[in-house]
């Protein structure tokens, strides 16, 4: 319910969060004027209040590199989880996991975690939850039922943000309860048959502070997502390709014994149960080390040869009644996916339909207590942050388009390294079966002569406890805290990649597990310089970890005998101190700038998806310098920061194949040095408007980047610093307007609309391998730079007594670009597939408040 008077606290907090669409800033809407006393006509741009050093203070007094956007910038975005942040924030790209929803790699300033679909992987760039960590990018992309903020910190967070934040932090901040009656309603229809429809309640207070148990108030959130297929499936009987089946709750408790006491509660649970984006096969890879001979030219060899020993009287007559046949087919499919190549199709087909079911859960639990001025330590509060999460995560099916199912003729479009192994076979005996030959047969009708299969199951849980004492004296703001984490994590991954020839299905089990204890401090001192206007801010957090895993490998049948079972455990600690420096300096009351040195970490470990593969941890340093100013009596806002870092023992994570598997390796291989810049400037220029524009750049690859190295004798190896490359564009450039050019009696008439730019990049650093023992680099595919055009037009402030609502018409990718988000290339496998953005989506939506 809605006050009748605007000046009340609950009405400042909306108003200050908000938040029109800014990209650094933001802005919330200006100071009321007009005839309307709650719904504000525009003339400058608000301060904005962001809680990254664990205090509120100005976004424009803080001197970090932060973007927050606030409730209206999340809506207008269309924001539910992280990864739609993407390509939406200066400096923040990234990708999703191919053949696995919810698991996002963000990518900050150049730096990304890797592979995020690997459960060995701790993130780069730290993700939080109301201030809870994040422990994996497994499932880190879930719906959050009612966000009411986010902050994005860019750059090494080695302090107050300091477990493996190498590149930056973004905090999510859902809504606490206001303790007044409140409803919040959403629903929209849109193409692809999408629905969506989302409730937020709040209750009124119950008792009063200060008296007897104190005062509790509560909120409840609901929301979920539903959308048709992007794609068929033209494969008999399977399902079609990317829809959305989602669903998110909320529900927070605000327990305020006193006005220095109280105690906030929130559960949230999140489900998915979706079918898998389209993999679309667009090329192959070369059969030989020297890159000359296609897979299809090959194949073409082979049904000349078998026809030649077909002809041979006592010839196997599988050759004619089978693998010919078989041949053809496979010809026929590969040539169908080169023909149509690189741009997003509309429909494929699958051996296996791809699905995933995801569940994540979390109970998070802050006590705070304002304790007051403790004397010498100044005005002092408390905080304690109890926090659990739980994930589960099942995937299956394929990851490419090619049907390889046979019919009951034996035959099909076998994968081609079926059909090479075959011509291995019949070249040796010039066409006549013979024991070996028959035992692949075998393994083919048993097991099929499929090109992948998925099969994985997740389960994870993590703990954290922190303790933070904040306090401030008349020159001196500072934070003390220390923190534990730990969690726990079980893979089971049953894959098969180039059946038979691999084996079918092998066990491929670990279980890992992280302790960590850290200890942080920073302080910023006023000592009273240059008219109060310098500000000197240092940090230090040291921390300490263990990791261990049990690697339970199953052994491996093939059709060319048996792989024993392996199993191990290996534990090992790390330690590191990482902090940051800071000189901050108030040119004038509208200009701040700045100079920081930070650095950041992230821990070392164990990759559970290569037998016994440990890693060690990496580190950063970064140089910073910032412009934070207001101008044109505030409205106008350019901030600006320059930045180059030296990146150590880089944990590259790339995605080949090993022992016939498709999978991630893990390799502290390299070391980078890079620049660039952010800017961002918002303007109110004529009432009722408001501007946001924002480019981002960053240049460098690597410095190093480690060998490939063959097998055979003597081995042969190969530099790859020169051809390994930085997996993020190079630009960015977000533009937004918002603008009420229409009020009525009956309610405004606002326009939005948003355009994001980004320059081509690369899916991967490297793909590289060994072919016939010789090491190989294959050539990336590239992703094609992208312009994605998103819009609302809205008729809001429809009044009902002391509700309103609101009718939009919207839009998403309305130039219906064909971008690619992410492409695996299988190497030795002979695959290169891609996975593309959605399509033009629109739809209209319906919101009401009471």
């Amino acid at each position: 319910m809605k006050s009748e008077d605007p000046l009340t606290e609950v009405h400042m907090q909306i108003l200050k969060y908000r938040g029109y669409p800014v990209s650094v800033l933001s802005l919330a809407v200006a100071a009321a004027i007009g005839s309307s006393p709650v719904f504000s006509q525009v003339t400058g741009l608000e301060e904005v209040v962001v809680t990254a050093q664990k205090r509120e203070e100005s976004l424009q007094e803080t001197p970090i590199s932060i973007t927050a956007l606030g409730e209206s910038a999340i809506e207008n975005r269309g924001v539910a989880n992280t990864e739609d942040l993407m390509g939406q924030i200066p400096g923040l790209s990234g990708f999703s996991s191919p053949g696995s929803r919810s698991a996002v790699a963000l990518n900050m300033r150049g730096i990304i975690g890797g592979s995020p679909a690997n459960l060995s992987i701790d993130p780069a760039i730290a993700l939080y939850m109301n201030g809870v960590y994040i422990g994996k990018q497994v499932g880190s992309a879930m719906d959050v039922a009612e966000i009411e903020r986010i902050e994005v910190l860019r750059g090494p967070q080695g302090t107050l943000y300091g477990r493996n934040s190498t590149g930056g932090a973004v905090n999510v901040i859902t809504r606490k309860p206001t303790g007044e009656f409140g409803l919040r309603a959403t629903a929209s229809i849109g193409n692809y048959d999408s629905r969506q429809f989302k409730v937020n309640l709040d209750t009124p207070a119950i008792g009063q502070v200060g008296e007897g148990l104190g005062e509790l108030a509560l909120n409840f959130g609901y929301q979920t997502r539903l959308q048709d297929a992007l794609y068929d499936n033209d494969s008999p009987g399977g399902d079609d390709f990317d829809d959305i089946d989602r669903q998110a709750w909320q529900i927070a408790a605000r327990w305020t014994f006193s006005d220095s006491f109280h105690v906030d509660y929130s559960y949230d649970e999140s489900e998915l149960d979706e079918a898998l984006p389209l993999q679309q096969t667009v090329g192959f890879t070369k059969v030989d080390a020297a890159g000359t001979i296609g897979r299809i030219d090959a194949m073409q060899g082979l049904v000349a040869a078998a026809q030649n020993w077909a002809t041979i009287p006592g010839s196997d007559p599988r050759l004619t009644e089978r693998w010919i046949p078989s041949l053809q087919e496979t010809i026929s499919a590969y040539q169908k996916a080169e023909a149509q190549g690189q741009g997003r199709a509309s429909s494929g087909r699958a051996d296996f339909s791809p699905s995933t079911y995801n569940e994540v859960s979390g109970h998070s639990l802050t006590l705070e207590w304002d304790a007051g001025n403790l004397g010498a330590l100044g005005d002092v509060s408390f905080r304690s942050i109890s926090a659990r999460r739980e994930l589960e995560t099942f995937v299956t099916g394929d990851l490419e388009d090619i049907d390889s199912r046979i019919d009951e003729d034996g035959i099909g479009a076998y994968s081609d390294l079926v059909h090479l192994t075959l011509g291995q076979f019949y070249a040796g005996s010039s066409g006549f079966a013979f024991p070996l030959l028959d035992g692949l047969w075998s393994a083919i009708d048993s097991g099929g002569a499929f090109h992948t299969l998925q099969n994985t199951l997740t389960n994870y849980d993590q703990w954290s406890q922190e303790l933070q004492m904040v306090g401030s004296t008349d020159r001196l703001n500072y934070v003390l805290g220390v923190y534990y984490f730990e969690d726990e994590g079980e893979y089971r991954r049953n894959a098969t990649f180039a059946a038979p020839l691999n084996g079918i299905g092998a066990d491929q089990y670990y279980d890992n597990a992280t302790d960590a204890l850290a200890f942080f401090a920073q302080a910023t001192w006023t000592p009273g310089w240059l008219d109060e206007r310098l500000s000197l801010t240092g940090g230090l957090r040291y921390t300490e970890e263990e990791k261990s895993i049990d690697y339970n490998y199953g052994e491996v049948v093939t059709p060319f005998g048996v792989t024993p079972a392996m199993s191990v455990s290996r534990e090992e600690e790390f330690d590191n101190i990482s902090g940051n420096f800071t000189v901050s300096y108030q040119a004038s009351d509208d200009i701040n700038t700045y100079l920081t040195y930070s650095t950041g970490y992230r821990s070392g470990g164990f990759n559970g998806e290569i037998f016994d593969n440990s890693y060690d941890e990496e580190t950063i340093e970064q140089y910073e310098i910032g412009l934070k100013s207001d101008w044109w009596d505030n409205r106008l806002r350019v901030n600006a920061s320059l930045y180059s870092y030296t990146y150590d023992d880089l944990q590259v994570t790339q995605s080949k194949v090993v022992n016939g598997a498709a999978t991630t390796q893990i390799a502290n291989a390299g070391a980078a040095e890079r620049w660039g810049g952010e800017i961002e400037v918002t303007a109110a220029p004529v009432e009722d408007l408001i501007v946001s524009f924002s480019y981002a750049y960053i240049h460098g690859d690597f410095e190093e980047y480690g060998q490939i190295c063959g097998t055979n004798v003597p081995i042969t190896c190969l530099d790859t610093t020169d051809d390994a490359r930085r997996q993020s564009p190079d630009t960015q450039v977000n533009l937004a307007l918002d603008y009420i050019f229409g009020r009525t009696g009956f309610g405004d008439i606002r326009g939005y609309v948003q355009v994001n730019y980004q320059s081509e990049s690369v899916e991967n650093a490297l793909w590289s391998g060994v072919v016939g023992g010789d090491p190989v680099i294959y050539d990336q595919i590239g992703m094609d730079a992208r312009t994605l055009v998103d819009a609302r037009l809205s008729l809001e402030n429809i009044r009902f007594g002391d509700s309103t609502l609101r009718v939009t018409l919207w839009g998403k990718n309305l130039l219906d670009d064909d971008y690619p988000t992410y492409s695996i290339n299988f190497g030795g496998l002979g695959l290169v597939t891609e996975q593309y953005g959605p399509p033009r989506t629109y739809g209209l939506e319906f919101s009401y408040e009471y």
